[in-house]
This record gives C-alpha cells, sequence and structure tokens, in this order.
C-alpha cells in the first residue's frame, strides 16, 4: 500500500479499516473504500453460508448459524485480504455523501 500524499509504503494490516487510520510519514489521514470492506463482508456471508451448507445443514438452523460464523469468518477475512487485493487507499475522512457515492 502507498500513502497516496507522499507515496510511502506502509504495510498491509487490518488497521486499514480504523476510523483513525493514518500514514506512517506524513499523518494524513487515510481510508479504503467503502466498496472494498462491503465486498469482504459479502464475501464472509457467502462463506459461512457455504460452509454451514457444506456441513449438511439444510434447515432453519442455516440462517440461525449464517450470522454467527459469518462474524468469524470476517474477523479472518479483514486480517487476510489486505494481504492479498491490497486496496487503494484515499486522504481524508469518507463522509456520508462519498459513502453513498453521490459526489457531484
Amino acid at each position: 500500500m502507498r500513502c497516496p500524499q507522499c507515496s510511502r509504503r506502509m504495510p498491509p494490516s487490518k488497521l486499514i479499516f480504523r476510523e483513525d487510520f493514518r500514514c506512517i510519514q506524513c499523518h494524513v489521514p487515510l481510508h479504503a473504500p467503502v466498496l472494498y470492506s462491503r465486498v469482504l463482508v459479502l464475501l464472509s456471508a457467502f462463506l459461512s453460508l457455504a460452509l454451514l451448507w457444506i456441513s449438511g445443514i439444510r434447515d432453519l438452523r442455516l440462517f440461525l448459524f449464517c450470522l454467527p460464523l459469518g462474524f468469524l469468518i470476517l474477523t479472518v477475512v479483514v486480517r487476510v485480504a489486505p494481504l492479498v487485493v491490497v486496496p487503494r487507499l484515499y486522504v481524508g475522512k469518507p463522509s456520508v455523501i462519498t459513502k453513498l457515492d453521490l459526489s457531484p
């Protein structure tokens, strides 16, 4: 990962998802794209459904166990994903308009 402000290389880590994430050198606030976070959540949800389906749970328990298992998978995915697919960082903190992609 590179800081868009000073171009310094930073090691990929789960810290990119924190609101107070800053560059190591220039201390400018940075954030990962909202779409990146949403894809990780959807990926963990689909993985939890697939694991439960493969394990033979195909009744109402599928939906009961999907959420807790999805959170467990998400804790692993958040740590592994920045190492596999490095997100492009943006300067500043995301606003509500940026999250909704309604920028002018």
